[in-house]
């Protein structure tokens, strides 16, 4: 099937899951576009929408959520966050501009945002948490500008979510003999494994991050600079290739990639090799962790390779590592009465 490809047309999910799209041409509004791409409607209003006036977009009216996203986005609290967190505020508050942004700011009621937030929760949870923590923080702005008293997302509970699986030594044992050295799914599962790092960190490694055996890297979501000494088995890996570009992980020509592709690699590679689905590219950064633990690092010790701010989820592996070892050793002071 020939996938339709035109300029100016952004799609995103409504608070009911549903897909939604529209064209904005440079300096102007975006316009709805009605039916399924390809279609009669849909392709008329795209036409009408390319080749009529330039229509300036209307400024947000004051007071509204809308207007208060705007002064956000200018603002220095916005300005002084990284680049990777300033695309997730504009991500998150995309879809509730587009359904609430006419909405007053002064005028809206805890009740209100709890609908907006369940809406949303109903069939994404995760996505729901991170919205309620954007709005959250959106109307924290709004209090320090005087247009707010008090902030009704506090109230909103957030939703329980469950956390990514930890791959098994089994599962990482199946994962290696389905890929061997010198495939491209091999070097990327190993990268992310003795690394220990997230995705998105994984993606911007270049061959030049490694000097004297130190892989060195300034983690997008901490800013934390972090040197990781290169593991022997993640050394072969690296030498077996493929060494195409000047990064660790490359596209089949060696060009950059995006975090979504990395994950979506290791999800298809997992797959092949016979893995569940719960298997993605996240647990292996935790099943870094937990082999760091059950082969006796300190708490101290994995978060200088991870780079975690906080030692509470480090301190979970170490936790159930030394648990394990006690009770072994433990169970092997009874004597045998056999």
């Amino acid at each position: 099937m020939t996938k339709i490809r035109l300029p100016y047309i952004h799609e995103y999910r409504d608070r009911h899951g549903r897909p939604r799209r529209y064209v904005r041409r440079p300096g102007s509004r975006r316009v709805a576009l009605p039916g399924l791409p390809g279609s009669p409607e849909f392709m008329q209003v795209y036409q009408d929408a390319m080749t009529g006036p330039l229509v300036r977009p209307r400024a947000p009216k004051a007071g509204t959520l809308g207007a208060l996203a705007a002064e956000f986005f200018g603002s220095t609290e916005f300005a002084n966050l990284r680049p990777s967190s300033q695309a997730t505020y504009r991500l998150a508050l995309s879809p509730v501009l587009a359904m609430d942004g006419h909405r007053l700011v002064r005028d809206l009621p805890a009740d209100k945002a709890r609908k907006i937030i369940q809406e949303i929760g109903a069939k994404r949870p995760a996505m729901a948490n991170l919205t309620r923590a954007v709005l959250q923080r959106l109307f924290s702005f709004a209090m320090a500008i005087g247009q707010r008293r008090d902030n009704p997302f506090n109230a909103v509970p957030k939703y329980k979510v469950g956390t990514h699986h930890t791959w098994t030594d089994e599962q990482l044992s199946a994962y290696e003999k389905r890929w061997p050295l010198g495939t491209r799914e091999r070097l990327a599962f190993d990268v992310l494994l003795y690394s220990a790092q997230r995705v998105g960190d994984v993606v911007r490694m270049q061959r030049s991050d490694i000097r004297n055996g130190v892989i060195t890297l300034v983690q997008q979501k901490t800013g934390a600079e972090v040197f990781v000494p290169l593991h022997s088995a993640l050394a072969r890996s690296i030498k077996a290739g493929p060494s195409r570009g000047v990064y660790l992980i490359g596209d089949e020509n060696g060009r950059p990639i995006k975090r979504a592709r990395l994950s979506a690699l290791i999800s298809a590679a997992a797959k092949a090799a016979g893995l569940p689905a719960e298997c993605v590219p996240h647990g292996l950064r935790k099943a870094a962790l937990r082999r760091l633990a059950e082969h006796g690092a300190t708490s101290k010790e994995m978060q200088a390779v991870s780079g975690h701010k906080s030692l509470a989820e480090i301190e979970r592996y170490t936790r159930q590592a030394d648990q394990q070892r006690l009770a072994k050793a433990a169970i092997g002071t009874l004597p045998d009465k056999d």
